[in-house]
């Protein structure tokens, strides 16, 4: 279990530096394209492409991470909060189990996309980029959402087991 925890713990601090990347690069596109058109009156029309890609990366990406943390993705508690406690852990494997099919399925119509792209040859308008490197973003996220959801599982079955050995 230390070895996973190490690596999961590897992945969330790579996942955090791609979503501060992201950002930044978000950040210095939409920036600098407004100022491009107010000042020098010239749009980046390659902006709209490289923002929406990112965005779906950076919405996957935290997603998985807000899995990671405390369930925070699934933490609409307003039904499970008023279940006796002998059904707390049940509840979450059972929610943790939905939450993976779901993330599932976002993974193979991701990889179903991706596969179609390749094969294809799609291009972006404007970048003239291979349309299959934006729409990788989608099962990278699912895949990263997947782990997250069982690490959560995982940490919670764990420390509930370990607070009524110490009790």
């Amino acid at each position: 279990m230390k070895v996973y925890k190490k690596l999961m713990n590897a992945l969330a601090a790579v996942e955090k530096i791609v979503l501060v990347i992201s950002t930044l690069l978000i950040l210095v596109l939409t920036v600098g394209n407004v100022f491009s058109r107010k000042v020098i009156h010239r749009s980046w029309s390659f902006t709209e492409e490289l923002v929406v890609a990112v965005f779906v990366l950076i919405t996957l990406l935290a997603a998985a991470l807000a899995c990671r943390e405390k369930g925070g993705l699934v933490s609409l508690t307003l039904v499970t909060d008023r279940l006796p406690k002998k059904l707390e852990k049940p509840s979450v494997i059972l929610i943790t189990v939905l939450c993976i099919v779901f993330s599932a399925i976002l993974l193979k119509y991701g990889m179903d996309k991706v596969l179609t792209q390749l094969a294809n040859g799609k291009r972006t308008f404007v970048l003239n980029w291979p349309e299959w490197i934006f729409w990788s973003f989608v099962p990278i996220g699912a895949g990263c959402m997947i782990l997250h959801f069982i690490e959560y599982c995982l940490d919670f079955c764990l420390k509930k087991d370990d607070e009524k050995e110490d009790k």
